[in-house]
């Protein structure tokens, strides 16, 4: 593990700022709900309600477990990141120019917004009027969007143990990482965040979270680009190993 110098945090002050101050804000959230304004006990109140009525699953609880699941595994995932940034190696060619640099962040920066102010304004029950859906396709669809989710948030955090002092949010270049996922895949934290984020648009319920997805995956694709350019600019290893792995899922032959 790489020291964790005071020239270390200085350098890296903005994007440790960044991701400390959104964890510190889905913490908030998330205690606020459960705790503040007395969420888990009305959560409590509300199933054995349910149950002692034998009424169908009741969508307001879907909605605040779904709301619970999706902070977190979205603080766990970004609690994560801030630490694989103090963990990290130096690079061996660092980010340059604004595709190297500014779009990378970019792509990280509009989905954690996005979905932040998306889990921040969550409403089950509004949603069911505005649209008009059925109680059990909202369990459904929570139900789906938690497996998603979690399938994506599993891989992520698989991903970033195999990276650990190789991650970066620009495109710079440490050691190349052939361990894990990474022995098939030559992306699978991009692949990961992919599945995590489809979770999350699913768990949103709304065309604006389906939108962010949409947008999210183009911009990812474009950053693995933009890095497997400069790998092979860096590593010579890497041309091999981007023939022998496959872009974002496992070569089939």
């Amino acid at each position: 593990m790489a020291p964790v110098s005071l020239k270390k945090l200085k350098r890296e002050r903005i994007p440790l700022l960044f991701f400390g101050t959104v964890v510190s804000l889905k913490v908030y959230f998330l205690v606020d709900t459960l705790v503040l304004t007395g969420g888990w006990w009305k959560l409590l109140d509300m199933i054995r309600y349910s149950r002692a009525g034998g009424d169908e699953v009741d969508p307001l609880i879907v909605g605040m477990v779904t709301y619970v699941f999706y902070n977190i595994v979205a603080i766990l995932f970004d609690a994560l990141v801030f630490a694989s940034y103090l963990m990290r190696l130096e690079p061996k060619n660092r980010a340059k120019g604004f595709w190297e640099t500014v779009y990378p962040l970019a792509t990280v920066l509009l989905p954690v917004i996005g979905f932040t102010w998306l889990a921040a304004t969550y409403d089950v029950q509004a949603l069911a009027v505005r649209y008009g859906l059925h109680p059990m396709f909202l369990v459904m669809l929570a139900a789906a969007g938690m497996l998603i989710g979690a399938t994506g948030a599993i891989l992520s955090f698989a991903a970033l143990w195999s990276l650990k002092k190789s991650f970066s949010l620009m495109a710079e270049v440490r050691e190349l990482v052939t361990t894990g996922l990474y022995r098939r895949i030559r992306h699978p934290l991009y692949m990961a965040e992919i599945i995590h984020i489809l979770g999350i648009a699913i768990l949103s319920a709304t065309l604006v979270g389906m939108g962010l997805f949409v947008i999210a995956v183009t911009m990812q694709v474009v950053r693995a680009k933009i890095e497997e350019k400069k790998f092979l600019q860096t590593v010579p290893e890497y041309a091999e190993f981007k023939k022998n792995t496959g872009f974002l899922w496992p070569k089939l032959w």
